[in-house]
């Protein structure tokens, strides 16, 4: 079995090497082409996950891993805590700061010894070594009600946001984008989406057969022939193409079948400690 998304890649790569070595084969598309493939499985391979995202402009992007929301909770900043020492006035601003990212700005109002300084050095000053030291709290969690145009296949069928009728602040979801009815503020989210590794990259789950890699293995190689033949990069794959896509079609039965008799554990995903952290809202850093 493969032990990540690049070592899949790789094992495709070698098998096609010719069309490698003349740079017709691009890594980007079989990363997505991955992505693609634990999607059709839906919420039979999704994970419960959680994130605090900050919106801006009354929006805010999804995690990339996204399949459907669980939950989502308008939440204050009350403060940060590291090392057994619990800040809060003096440090909420460089909270406020830490999801604006698209562009480097300089801010002079919060306290002097912040006056005229980037947002990378405000970056900075939640981490130690390059490594995260601390975790933001936040307070007064209330669940936000969806708009009417939420679309149902984005949330899933436990979703706690569906009973939530008389909150005048609203969340739709469109394209891997939140979108809210106000300006700005902290939504904590708990979503199923695809596995991922420490890093936050797309992870292939273990299944005790190797049915779901093999069939990732045909799918990427089916739709690469496909990319191929379509640019009139090379010739003579149409035999190829008929037989990885036959070997998919097994392979994708083998995998629906096993994945939904399996408890799926990704190799290295952080699975939530509990669902009652809303209790505290204490998360550690994840920028």
């Amino acid at each position: 079995m493969y032990n990540n998304v690049e070592a899949l890649i790789s094992e495709v790569k070698s098998q096609l090497s010719k069309y490698d070595d003349a740079g017709l084969i691009d890594d980007t598309s079989l990363y997505r082409d991955i992505t693609l493939g634990l999607r059709r499985f839906g919420n039979d391979i999704a994970v419960l996950q959680e994130k605090v995202l900050f919106v801006k402009d009354g929006m805010t992007q999804l995690p990339k891993s996204f399949f459907s929301l669980y939950g989502a909770y308008l939440c204050n900043p009350k403060g940060f805590h590291t090392k057994g020492e619990f800040a809060q006035d003096n440090l909420v601003n460089s909270v406020m700061y830490r999801e604006r990212t698209i562009e480097t700005k300089k801010w002079s109002d919060c306290d002097a010894s912040c006056e005229n300084i980037t947002e990378n050095v405000v970056r900075e000053n939640l981490y130690y070594n390059g490594q995260p030291y601390g975790a933001f709290v936040y307070e007064n969690p209330t669940l936000l009600t969806l708009g009417k145009t939420f679309l149902k296949q984005n949330c899933h069928r436990d979703c706690r946001n569906k009973v939530i009728k008389d909150n005048p602040n609203e969340i739709v979801i469109h394209n891997f984008t939140m979108q809210a009815n106000f300006n700005e503020g902290y939504v904590y989210i708990q979503y199923y989406g695809l596995p991922e590794d420490e890093d936050g990259n797309i992870e292939i789950p273990d299944t005790p057969n190797g049915h779901l890699e093999t069939y990732l293995e045909y799918f990427l190689k089916r739709r690469l022939t496909e990319r191929l033949m379509g640019n009139n990069d090379t010739v003579g794959l149409q035999n190829l193409y008929q037989v990885y896509s036959q070997q998919e079609n097994i392979s994708l039965r083998n995998a629906s079948t096993e994945i939904k008799m399996t408890n799926l554990k990704p190799r290295t995903f952080k699975r939530m400690q509990s669902l009652n952290r809303l209790e505290s809202l204490q998360y550690e850093i994840n920028l």
